[in-house]
């Protein structure tokens, strides 16, 4: 199975992701895309606070995204985890079928959209299934399972279930797409 997961990031690795900062921003004035959550109950937009904890405090009473609120978030230097973003573009939406095929059923992925100033992702954690992180542009610093890397330009990580993972800083503003492989 590892094998596999290994061949599979090294597809991934191979597709060049043409997106920019302004790309994203510009979709999160489509607010309308951005209910607080999913049908699923997955929230849609979150920010990361310095406290390791998550926030939505920009969405409106209508359920969808205070646009300009939440760039605001962003600009002041939270990261941002937007989900279910795999057909943002068609060089994602090439990325989320090759996953789908592969496994047969809808796989989630997510953007991870920051500045590194205030916040840049959630402290060591860990979790249940095997994540391909695919780097769009920026370069961040991770450690997983004790051991240093940096992610950049439109490199790839894969990591197994379980294996304890942090971003520890961010290079000026970065995007990177995780795809989290249940």
């Amino acid at each position: 199975m590892i094998k596999k997961l290994l061949k599979l990031t090294d597809i991934i690795r191979d597709i060049k992701v043409n997106l920019t900062e302004e790309d994203i921003l510009e979709k999160l004035y489509d607010r309308f895309r951005w209910p607080t959550q999913y049908p699923w109950g997955q929230p849609s937009v979150e920010a990361i606070n310095e406290d390791d904890t998550k926030n939505q405090d920009f969405f409106l009473e209508d359920n969808y995204i205070n646009s300009k609120k939440c760039i605001e978030y962003y600009e002041g230097g939270y990261t941002l985890v937007l989900s279910n973003i795999g057909y943002t573009n068609k060089d994602t939406a090439k990325i989320q079928t090759i996953l789908n095929k592969h496994f047969n059923k809808p796989i989630n992925c997510n953007f991870y959209f920051g500045k590194g100033n205030k916040s840049v992702s959630f402290k060591k954690h860990n979790h249940p299934y095997s994540v391909i992180v695919k780097n769009i542009y920026g370069e961040s610093s991770w450690i997983i399972n004790g051991e240093k890397i940096k992610l950049n330009k439109q490199n790839t990580l894969f990591f197994n279930k379980n294996t304890n993972h942090e971003v520890t800083a961010i290079k000026d503003k970065k995007l990177s797409m995780t795809l989290n492989l249940h």
